[in-house]
């Protein structure tokens, strides 16, 4: 009697939700996991598979764990590669924080002798689900029956090459330094370029554009502000939650607080406001907010901002507002196209290349992945009216077309989106894992019906 999960997706989403499985207190030999990952490099995914040093942790070594009951387990597996005691409050470089989730699956993770894993080297196209478990349809043209699937697969990103865009992560290496760059988008993703590009040795101009312009602000020690349910208006709309959030944090700053101290209060509880906030304010939110809320939510190591600055001083990093329009490749390099912000004229923006720094992105159908596809057309699976994402209830199951909560297929990190919002980050995601795998770990009746 073996319990067979199967985990699509093999980033930082599917690795933490393996972990917390195998940490369960349950028999080796009843529980089987197999992630299934077209990547080689499990563990990693897009974030942390960067193998440059400059791209650092935005988030503090000390919120970093894995395990949210056992907070300095990452700090311990630092201090054990040799980084000195004391960086609790520094950020690392993300290729580091790629080693230490692949270790969370090696043999030697902390907890002993490991239950029985396995990871595929192949891409899933396709599910069906049965009365008693799950078939993982494989590129290869193969099944992999399972009891329960679980989706982890990231944040699904369009096809860069259709919109005259390259990917941020594969651009281009026989690039000319003299040459001016674009980036499109100014969040998180466009501070890793910018980044990159100083360290090759750019002296031409990086173009950086957004509708409004904003970059990611600071990160700076906080003491977050402790808030109950109680003191936030939840089920309000955006406009006086927005109203809510200024008063609160003009009170924090004159009583000598920061705005930060705010922000990382009410973070537990983001969640739960998404949940309430009216489907209008959801859309007004999105529209007109969410960029202000990225800049101050997620923020960038002091050390990226200080660059960052120095770009901007000397003139090398220029922030333009505007709204993208297109890009186009032509043989000399790359077109953008935007509307400078407040005019009705268009402007063209030149460079060597232009790379896509807007992160997320609205999902569209079809959508350019092959499984998430495949669920909507068989109808285990929908979009949200919003076009977050797929459609998942609030234990993490899969929502069909007639809004139904599926019984063996799950979600976890950024693909549920559209149910948290605020599911991007290891320190929300990491307690999504641990809920459920504790759910199916504790499912009534697991043993009459998980037979092998």
């Amino acid at each position: 009697m073996t319990l067979h999960v199967a985990i699509i997706g093999g980033g930082a989403s599917g690795t933490l939700t393996a972990a917390h499985l195998l940490q369960r207190r349950v028999n080796p030999q009843r529980l089987r996991i197999t992630i299934v990952e077209a990547r080689q490099d499990v563990g990693c995914g897009v974030a942390y598979s960067t193998d440059q040093a400059c791209h650092l942790l935005n988030t503090r070594v000390h919120n970093m764990s894995a395990f949210p009951d056992d907070p300095t387990h990452f700090s311990r597996w630092l201090e054990g590669q040799g980084f000195g005691p004391g960086r609790d409050m520094d950020f690392v470089p993300r290729k580091t924080y790629g080693r230490y989730l692949a270790d969370l699956l090696g043999p030697a993770a902390e907890g002993g002798l490991v239950p029985r894993l396995q990871i595929l080297d192949q891409e899933c196209v396709a599910l069906r689900v049965h009365d008693h478990g799950v078939e993982v349809g494989l590129a290869d043209g193969s099944v992999l029956p399972a009891h329960f699937a679980i989706l982890a697969t990231g944040i699904c990103r369009d096809d860069q090459k259709a919109s005259g865009l390259e990917d941020p992560w594969s651009r281009p290496s026989d690039a000319d330094p003299a040459s001016p760059v674009v980036l499109v988008g100014t969040g998180l993703t466009m501070v890793d370029m910018v980044l990159s590009l100083l360290n090759a040795g750019q002296s031409a101009p990086i173009y950086a554009i957004s509708r409004r312009g904003l970059l990611p602000q600071p990160h700076r020690p906080t003491k977050p502000l402790k808030l109950s349910t109680a003191d936030i208006p939840v089920g309000s709309s955006a406009g006086y939650l927005l109203q809510w959030l200024r008063t609160t944090i003009r009170a924090h700053e004159a009583a000598g607080g920061d705005w930060r101290d705010v922000m990382d209060g009410l973070r537990p509880h983001t969640q739960l406001l998404w949940r309430h906030l009216p489907p209008d304010s959801r859309q007004r939110f999105l529209r007109h907010g969410s960029s202000l809320w990225e800049t101050h939510r997620h923020r960038m190591p002091p050390s990226s901002a200080a660059r960052m600055e120095e770009a901007r001083a000397a003139g090398l990093l220029r922030i333009v507002k505007g709204h993208f329009q297109g890009a186009e490749r032509h043989v000399s390099g790359t077109s953008v196209t935007y509307r400078p912000s407040g005019e009705k004229s268009l402007a063209r923006l030149e460079g060597a290349y232009a790379i896509d720094c807007r992160g997320f992105r609205r999902l569209s159908l079809p959508t350019p992945n092959r499984l998430l596809q495949s669920l909507v057309d068989q109808g285990l699976g929908r979009l949200d009216p919003l076009s977050l994402g797929l459609d998942f209830d609030q234990n993490d199951a899969l929502i069909d077309r007639d809004g139904r909560s599926a019984r063996r297929i799950f979600g976890v990190g950024p693909i549920t989106r559209a149910t948290h919002f605020e599911i991007t980050a290891v320190p929300d995601i990491r307690v999504q894992a641990a809920c459920l795998a504790e759910r199916l770990i504790g499912t009534p009746g697991l043993s009459a019906t998980h037979t092998a």
